[in-house]
């Protein structure tokens, strides 16, 4: 079975690669979408997002790495995706991924499957590496990223 794991990966971490990892074991085919929202102002361009996620993801056969301008309902219309994955730290992911849930409900016949990151992964997030980056702190986004990630994107 195929499905899509969305996110904007500004950049990508090991919490999100915690989610795709736990995703591909459990399914045939997991579409990793670099969603680009133009009304969001984004750390790394959507080329940098996407080498930095097929970085992460080189050794994982079953990701499907995808940069994505548009609405992610529509991608997973197009290609017949059955289950739309998404990660949940804590009750205030979960609230918000409720409500995506419902419009992905009413958009698309996919079901959503909530996955949690490994616990040593849980509290990671993009905000806090952008954070570190904004501050000149770059080594400590090392700690929160794949190894040839963050030695790639710290050439840009």
């Amino acid at each position: 079975m195929k499905v899509v794991y969305a996110g904007s990966f500004d950049p990508i971490t090991l919490g999100h690669i915690s989610v795709i990892e736990r995703a591909g074991s459990l399914f045939d085919e997991v579409h990793v979408i670099i969603a680009n929202n133009r009304s969001k102002q984004h750390y790394f361009d959507i080329s940098q997002r996407t080498e930095l996620v097929r970085l992460s993801l080189a050794q994982m056969a079953n990701a499907v790495v995808v940069p994505f301008e548009g609405i992610v309902a529509d991608y997973v219309n197009a290609n017949n995706v059955k289950a739309v994955i998404r990660g949940i730290r804590n009750s205030t992911d979960l609230e918000y991924e409720l409500q995506l849930e419902q419009y992905m409900r009413s958009t698309t016949k996919a079901d959503t499957v909530y996955l949690s990151p490994y616990l040593k992964d849980i509290q990671t997030s993009s905000s806090l590496v952008r954070m570190f980056l904004q501050s000149n702190k770059t080594e400590l986004a090392q700690a929160y990223m794949h190894r040839d990630a963050y030695a790639r994107m710290v050439t840009f």
